[in-house]
């Protein structure tokens, strides 16, 4: 199969590697509100205690994997369970919706959808939907100037995580849902930069850094910086284990003018890396199981990318979409 055919198609804000990261075509500059402006209260999230713990046979029954898929034409949300059956349609809106990502209690999604803005500039921004697909909104009621992704909800629900590009720059970000207060953290003299802003259970926030060769974390206000990891390659799509002990990330590498994605492993209290894919494609777009003993990622390795999952060493491969369209971001729930 030549390898042209490997690589995923996926359009618009889908960024599913570091190429793809440094080539997004939105050029919009950034006004209305002061996305750099210091976080403030009404932007931090409290920390709380992990919830009770469900039965197992709670948990597998509620399970679901969220994720964009393009079999009716434009990119929509599903839902399937992590065994790939139980297929529900969330969305069905006429433009793509991608990215979701599960609130805390699993009943809300946040999705990536584009939006006009004031100057009738299409932009990604965040948009809200209830679990069952019900109650869809904006997130905030002003559409923003600098496109939005990668959205991550606090532990209260309160609050998202953003990565926010505005010029040619991609910034750490918050977007506060009860207020609409939307900006970029600071650094004291200008926004902070960063990708793949990603709570924890605790409150704080994990991303990665302008150089793509650090992992950092910051408090919900902003405070308390400190590099958790520094490595010699360039890191994108970062997502953050249950427990808080491991990161997985994407590392981008070129073959005759070809990209070639996979997934690694970084366990953070001894910075060992472990590469789990080796496929000469694309896998990207790594997600959790709640227990922490599953990995659900985007994988072009059938000819078109479709939804998989692994073990945390990389084995035990299942496919668990098998359609001829494109299949991506898949979001485990909680």
């Amino acid at each position: 199969m030549p390898r042209q055919t490997l690589r995923i198609a996926i359009a618009g804000s889908r960024l599913c590697t570091a190429s793809a990261l440094l080539a997004l075509g939105l050029t919009s500059a950034c006004g209305g509100d002061d996305p750099f402006a210091p976080a403030r209260s009404t932007a931090t999230d409290q920390t709380v205690g992990p919830a009770e713990s469900a039965p197992v046979a709670a948990l597998v029954t509620a399970q679901r994997i969220a994720f964009s898929s393009k079999r009716n034409g434009q990119y929509d949300i599903y839902k399937m369970d992590p065994a790939g059956q139980n297929l529900i349609r969330v969305t069905s809106k006429a433009d793509d919706e991608s990215q979701p990502a599960w609130s805390a209690d699993n009943k809300r999604l946040a999705v990536v959808r584009p939006r006009l803005d004031a100057a009738n500039h299409l932009q990604t921004d965040i948009y809200i939907v209830n679990a069952d697909g019900t109650n869809g909104h904006w997130a905030r009621s002003t559409p923003t100037t600098c496109p939005l992704m990668w959205p991550s909800w606090s532990p209260s629900g309160n609050a998202l995580a953003l990565t926010m590009r505005c010029g040619n720059t991609y910034y750490v970000s918050y977007l506060n849902l009860s207020t609409g207060q939307l900006g970029a953290y600071s650094t004291g003299y200008g926004g902070l930069p960063g990708i793949g802003a990603t709570y924890t259970k605790s409150g704080q926030i994990v991303y990665i850094g302008p150089t793509g060769k650090t992992v950092n974390r910051i408090n919900a206000d902003g405070t308390g910086h400190k590099t958790l990891y520094t490595g010699s390659g360039f890191m994108t799509l970062p997502a953050l284990s249950p427990d808080g002990t491991r990161l997985l990330f994407v590392r981008t590498a070129y073959s005759d003018g070809l990209p070639s994605s996979d997934i690694y492993l970084l366990v953070l209290g001894t910075g060992k890396v472990t590469q789990l894919t080796t496929y000469s494609g694309a896998d990207t777009q790594p997600t959790w199981s709640p227990d922490g003993t599953r990995i659900a990622f985007t994988s072009g390795r059938s000819g078109v990318s479709q939804i998989w999952t692994m073990n945390p060493t990389g084995g035990s491969l299942t496919r668990l979409t098998n359609t001829t369209t494109p299949e991506a971001d898949p979001a485990w729930s909680h």
